[in-house]
């Protein structure tokens, strides 16, 4: 098997895991260091700085597989406690509730298929959709893209802020999404 396949064939099994995973609580293994985040965007940069931790506590919040087996999307919250645990700022990343004192922080774990590639061009949108109600996506879908990947938001400064709302909600002032790492296992607390 190539590592193309085998990344595939890993992704599927952590893409079940994750959307049978909906409102339990986690653990997040990545394939090395972290990267996270160190200041806030102040529309133009920000630092960011690998950590040597290689899991994440969290709780699925949401998860599913969208767009006819396309792409799958999920969020997950990582309490305040674990951000500090694993050494991350929590100032710096996009926290809720927005308007109290924080509770936790949401990171969004996304995957997608491989659906470029010549040998799947003629699958249409009804061929999806049986492949996903006989349960044969692995077998007629196109293979994931690699691993699933983490992402945080990363704050504003006000003075980005400001700006932003000053340019008419310019594009370049919007919050960057920062990728935290790959994921290579998911396991259920």
């Amino acid at each position: 098997m190539s590592s193309a396949t085998d990344d595939s064939v890993r992704t599927s099994s952590l893409v079940q895991t994750l959307c049978g995973a909906e409102g339990k609580d986690v653990v997040l293994r990545f394939g090395g260091p972290i990267s996270v985040p160190l200041s806030k965007y102040n529309g133009s940069s920000y630092q960011s700085d690998t950590l040597p931790k290689a899991t994440l506590n969290a709780t699925i919040w949401r998860a599913s597989v969208e767009d006819e087996g396309e792409t799958l999307m999920c969020f997950a919250k990582i309490g305040m406690d674990e951000l500090d645990r694993v050494g991350i700022d929590s100032s710096v990343v996009y926290t809720e509730p927005i308007d109290e004192q924080p509770e936790y922080c949401v990171v969004d774990i996304n995957a997608s298929r491989q659906w470029w590639l010549e040998e799947y061009e003629d699958i249409t949108r009804e061929d999806a959709e049986k492949a996903l109600k006989e349960g044969r996506e692995e077998e007629v879908l196109p293979p994931w893209d690699g691993l699933p990947t983490v992402t945080v938001n990363v704050e504003r400064t006000i003075e980005c802020h400001e700006k932003s709302y000053n340019s008419g909600f310019h594009i370049q002032y919007d919050s960057p999404t920062h990728e935290i790492g790959s994921l290579i296992d998911v396991r259920i607390k």
